[in-house]
Formats: structure tokens, sequence, C-alpha cells
């Protein structure tokens, strides 16, 4: 006759297995935030290309969802591993996770949020020479022309500090002739506009102020243009010419 468990010895194999399920909780509650950490990831790395093809082919995306990506860039608009939409922050160039807290309002909330940036790191990408009256030579007759120098990322210098010959030497330079000149000399810095945040656009100072297709317009270094990433603003790369092309 074969004898059973009693309740003692039942008792004891509960209780390891307890213990032992005990000590793997912490490894398995770890293995599951990871996977969701990677998960998160992979779908903000997913919905920045797509962006970066919608802005290549459509121009600035300026919503705060994924919708107008869904269909034709996105097969389907994920949610994230805790169950909220990623968020898409036009100002930054980014596109987040608001994290496990579910919450991104205040400064403490946003600690645990997974940003991905969609645009590459704040740098001047294009100067374009604006022949404003038609005149095909760079002057100032009637209506001067224009200078428009674009970023890759929405600026957050507000218009008042790019607007005075101080500033705007102390951010830029310029190549003409072959001789590094202030950015002053060629602009009239009191004349400039920011159009939709990433591009300045300054009046032409004097008549050939330079040379379309051989002169170029530089940042440098030191310069305090940054852009508006969260929680902490990037400077603008320097020290990388742009060519000055007509539009």
């Amino acid at each position: 006759m074969k004898r059973g468990f009693t309740l003692i010895e039942l008792l004891v194999v509960i209780t390891i297995l307890a213990i032992l399920a005990g000590a793997a909780l912490p490894y398995v509650q770890a293995y599951v935030a990871e996977s969701r950490l990677a998960k998160a990831k992979s779908d903000l790395e997913e919905i920045a290309r797509a962006l970066a093809v919608y802005e290549t082919r459509e121009g600035e995306y300026s919503k705060s969802d994924v919708s107008d990506l869904t269909g034709r860039y996105l097969n389907k608009s994920p949610i994230d591993p805790w169950g909220v939409s990623y968020v898409v922050a036009t100002q930054a160039g980014t596109v987040y996770s608001k994290g496990p807290d579910r919450k991104s309002t205040s400064t403490a909330e946003k600690l645990d949020d997974i940003i991905f940036p969609y645009q590459p790191p704040l740098a001047l990408v294009s100067v374009k020479w604006v022949d404003r009256n038609q005149s095909g030579a760079v002057d100032t007759q009637n209506t001067p022309d224009q200078l428009q120098l674009t970023f890759s990322r929405k600026l957050a210098n507000p218009v008042a500090s790019l607007d005075d010959i101080g500033e705007v030497d102390a951010l830029l330079s310029a190549t003409t002739g072959g001789s590094i000149a202030f950015l002053s000399s060629l602009i009239v810095p009191t004349s400039v506009q920011i159009v939709a945040s990433k591009t300045l656009v300054y009046d032409v100072a004097t008549t050939n102020a330079f040379t379309a297709g051989q002169d170029s317009v530089n940042v440098k270094s030191g310069n305090t243009l940054q852009d508006n990433a969260v929680p902490t603003a990037n400077k603008c790369i320097s020290d990388q010419p742009v060519l000055i092309l007509p539009q």
C-alpha cells in the first residue's frame, strides 16, 4: 500500500514553492519592464522614420498625434505598452511615450518619458538668396533682396535676440571673396523675420554684398542658438559653412 503525502509535507512543499516564486518575481517584473521599454523604443523608431518621410514629402508635420501618418506612412496608430497614445512634439522635433506613469505634465512626471528624435540635430541646412526685385543681381533697389537662413529644427531664440548687429555677429559669420566677414556686413539685422520658427529672413544690406554660389554663411563656435528639446535644449552645430544659393 502506497503512503500519501502528509499535511506537513504538503505545507513544506507549498512553502518552498512560495519562496522560489517570491525570489523569481523581481526578475519576472524586471523582464516585463524591459520588454515594455524595448517595445516603446521600437515603436518610437518606426514613428520617427514615418515622420521624417512625411516631412520630406509633404512639409512640416503639425499634429500632436500620429493620426495623419496612419494609412500612408504607418500601418496603424500604435499605442504604447502602458496603454497611452504616443505624442509628437513638433516644436522639439521629437516623438515620445509618457512612460510607465502615463503622465507628462510636470517636470517630475516627465522623468520617465521615452523620447526619440525624428529631425536631425539643430544645424544650419540652407542659405538662399531671394532676388525679390527680379533684377538678376544682388541689390537693394526698390525692394531689397533677402537672405533666408533655414535650420533643421525650430529655434527657441526669440526675434529680439537676432535683430542687433552685436547679437547677429556673435552667432553667425560669412565668407565673401575667400575672406571671413561679419554677417552684419551682408544683411540688415533689424529687418529679421522668423518664418515657421525655422527660417531667419534678413534684407540684404548693400548691392553686391555677396556672390551666390561662391560665398557662404557659417554658425560660429560658442553660439547661443538652440532648439526646443525637452528636458534640455540642444545647441546648434557650428563650423559647417553653407553655400549661398539662389532660391
